[in-house]
């Protein structure tokens, strides 16, 4: 059977081309570990490591790339900045469309936080804002975009609010980059937290932080261990981007980022016009269909490829499996690891199902895949 790949909201597929067969590279011809060996193979891979560092600057609109830290996945680099920040002494604010790698860490670590809310299309209400605040808050986190309903925040709006009152703004990255770019040092963000293998392209179990000079001074390390620095002492490196990254990197993950934001740099354009050209097709058929309930913004203005639909009197979950079952088309069904974000769109607890393309989803895969919504739908008002 074929297979119509709609989940790239969880992770891309197909990555950048030559990502696996560079990483293929490495582990067969080379393997060599960084800051540890003294010889050519070591240095040629720092090098690309550190090539990597200015290549997420570049992106990001980040002029500090020895504040750029490497981690497993956007939700490590969140649990590093909210427990290596934050105490139960302080107070958060977050939007109510954020995922639970923002939810969980504050409620193990028993983190006072105040829920901004958004509307029923996921839309921040920025005016809610202020108050919010206490005289313990000390940062607004902050999806750029959310993984349910794909609305995208007022990032710029609220980095100058944070500004203005002297509090830290943290932006999770994961969705949203980098079709809606970020630029830190203008917009006065003071962290980013990013994962490489959605939007970027990237493979799975890579990603990471970028930091503030003073906030990488001020962050407790969630993890220590040895660097290949300073190793004639016993305490925490003082300097980033070791104070932050103990043990061995994921070398074999940050060469495949590597190349898939060298191939992200060449084709952006044409590679997020694909993207929209799907979801515009996507949004048209679900806007038509009155047996389907859009939860989201209804064009593409504001908005990403993650695109959450609902079936107010059929089983998502059934359909979910039909489509796979028929065309072998794969979507995302429940509550995506986001329930504070479905009860604001308030699909909570049945969830949604979210349709994802990519940058490499076809016209023809769009035109099969409606299709055989149509025909599963066809067959369900039939045996109702």
């Amino acid at each position: 059977m074929q297979r119509i790949y709609l989940d790239n909201a969880s992770t891309s597929w197909p990555k950048a081309p030559a990502v696996a067969q560079k990483m293929a590279n490495f582990l067969t011809n080379c393997g060599s570990n960084i800051a540890r060996g003294g010889y050519e193979s070591a240095y040629d891979t720092a090098m690309v490591v550190q090539e990597t560092r200015q290549q997420l600057c570049t992106l990001f609109g980040f002029s500090h790339p020895e504040c750029t830290v490497f981690t497993m996945n956007v939700t490590q680099s969140l649990n590093m900045l909210i427990k290596g920040l934050f105490t139960a002494e302080d107070h958060i604010l977050i939007s109510s469309m954020e995922h639970n790698a923002v939810m969980r860490p504050l409620v193990q670590s028993k983190i006072p936080f105040s829920k901004i809310p958004c509307d029923k299309q996921g839309r921040l209400h920025f005016d809610a804002i202020r108050p919010l605040l206490q005289k313990n808050t000390k940062a607004i986190i902050i999806t750029l975009a959310s993984n349910v309903s794909g609305t995208v925040m007022p990032i710029e709006q609220v980095a100058s609010l944070c500004k203005e009152l002297g509090i830290l703004c943290i932006v999770d990255t994961a969705q949203g980059s980098p079709v809606f770019p970020i630029h830190m040092d203008h917009m006065g963000i003071d962290a980013v937290a990013f994962t490489g293998h959605k939007g970027l392209l990237g493979p799975q179990g890579i990603g990471g932080l970028l930091l503030s000079p003073e906030l990488g001074r001020a962050i407790d390390p969630l993890i220590s261990g040895g660097t290949g620095s300073f190793s004639d002492s016993e305490d925490i490196p003082p300097l980033l981007p070791d104070r932050l990254e103990a043990g061995t990197l994921n070398l074999p993950g940050i060469i495949g980022l590597h190349t898939s934001l060298s191939y992200l740099q060449e084709n952006h354009d044409r590679l997020i016009r694909q993207e929209q050209k799907a979801s515009a097709a996507l949004l048209d058929f679900f806007l038509s269909n009155n047996l389907i309930e859009l939860k989201g913004l209804a064009s593409l203005e504001g908005r990403t490829s993650a695109i959450s639909i609902d079936f107010p009197t059929f089983d998502n979950a059934f359909i979910a499996f039909r489509l796979q079952e028929l065309a072998g088309i794969e979507t995302r069904v429940g509550l995506q690891c986001a329930p504070s974000a479905h009860r604001t769109l308030g699909t909570f607890p049945k969830g949604t199902i979210r349709f994802s393309p990519g940058y490499f989803t076809t016209d023809s895969e769009i035109d099969v895949t409606l299709a055989s919504l149509a025909q599963v739908l066809k067959e369900l008002k039939r045996n109702k």
